[in-house]
């Protein structure tokens, strides 16, 4: 079961979630942050998303609109809340679109020598969309979101670096 909304009121849904860390040597938290900050950066390891436009700053964080593929093929565009504690955490929610419900998020942590990064993300559809939508989408968001963290520790050890906050303009 999913609760939601202000009177939390709950539906049954179907969720799927996808997970993936690794750990970086020779770079910080901020690095992390940066690039992942950075939608010029960020867009090259994530193959769900093809758009991020800010639309409007907040005590915490953004409001953004981000265009994408769901499951490379089906494309739309989702109003998303982005809250943050730089460099250490990111916090992503639904505001409006579909699906249902969406919880992203990263961890990110300095530690000797390097950085532990994880990424988790979360979808819910309501039923009874939601069993045809666990049956196609659990692993390709699964697949989709360890290749999102393996090409991100690809491109800072190989030395790129995002701009951060700069870049949302």
């Amino acid at each position: 079961m999913y609760c939601t909304g202000v009177l939390y009121r709950c539906t049954i849904t179907s969720m799927i979630s996808g997970e993936g860390s690794a750990f970086i040597h020779g770079i910080t938290a901020q690095d992390v942050f940066d690039f992942v900050m950075d939608p010029q950066q960020y867009l090259k390891a994530n193959t769900r998303i093809t758009c991020i436009t800010r639309l409007a700053e907040t005590d915490e964080g953004m409001i953004a609109r981000e265009h994408g593929r769901f499951m490379g093929r089906f494309e739309g565009s989702v109003i998303s809340r982005y809250r943050w504690d730089a460099p250490h955490r990111i916090d992503t929610t639904l505001e409006h679109g579909h699906p249902e419900a969406m919880h992203a998020w990263w961890e990110i942590e300095d530690r000797a020598g390097g950085v532990w990064m994880k990424h988790v993300e979360t979808l819910a559809m309501p039923r009874p969309i939601g069993r045809l939508f666990d049956l196609c989408a659990r692993g390709w968001l699964s697949r989709s979101v360890q290749h999102e963290i393996d090409v991100i520790a690809q491109l800072l050890s190989d030395g790129e670096r995002g701009r951060g906050l700069a870049a949302l303009g």
